[in-house]
């Protein structure tokens, strides 16, 4: 068993490894982020987020959510950042905290991180092959809608090959990211 290497502050980790990542932003880790108590819905409309009611109680400030990908993510940067929900502050994916804790090397974590992208990649573009372009919407959903559609009404041959691809990529994607971001 290697030994532990020293742990590195946090502030560190996420400096060298969000700005290459936003997966958490991006639509491809969540669906959604719900507000905790102590967020002011009134003060983040206004930002930019579309927040929404869960269910119906629309009176309390923490039963509100707002879709992914994130309206205030530009690139992979928070134009909010600042003032981000506390949800957003309190996200700490198993790799951050895997490198924080030494357990991973930095180089290591930005190569899962480039390959996490590259597997949402292969997902959005096949997603588009099958006619979905709705990217302000997540990945998990649009792959949900596109299964029911296709369930709905069964494809050609070309384009049941192509959701056979889509499937196994989703598949191979969730695979990657349960076993590196997902605490």
């Amino acid at each position: 068993m290697p030994p532990l290497r020293k742990s590195i502050p946090l502030k560190t980790v996420v400096a060298r490894l969000c700005p290459q990542c936003a997966l958490c932003c991006n639509g491809v880790l969540f669906k959604d982020v719900e507000l905790q108590p102590g967020d002011d819905a009134t003060k983040l409309k206004p930002l930019g987020l579309p927040l929404s009611p869960i269910g119906n109680r629309q009176s309390a400030i923490h039963n509100f959510r707002f879709p992914q990908p994130c309206a205030a993510l530009d690139g992979c940067r928070c134009r909010i950042h600042a003032d981000r929900p506390a949800r957003c502050r309190q996200f700490e994916c198993a790799l951050l905290k895997s490198v924080a804790a030494g357990k991973t090397e930095v180089d290591a974590a930005l190569r899962a991180i480039r390959v996490a992208r590259q597997r949402a990649d292969q997902v959005h573009a096949l997603l588009r092959e099958v006619g979905d372009v709705d990217s302000k919407l997540a990945l998990s959903l649009r792959f949900k809608r596109t299964k029911r559609r296709f369930e709905a009404s069964p494809p050609d041959d070309a384009r049941a090959e192509v959701f056979g691809r889509l499937t196994l990529a989703v598949h191979d994607l969730n695979l990657w990211l349960r076993g590196k971001f997902y605490p």
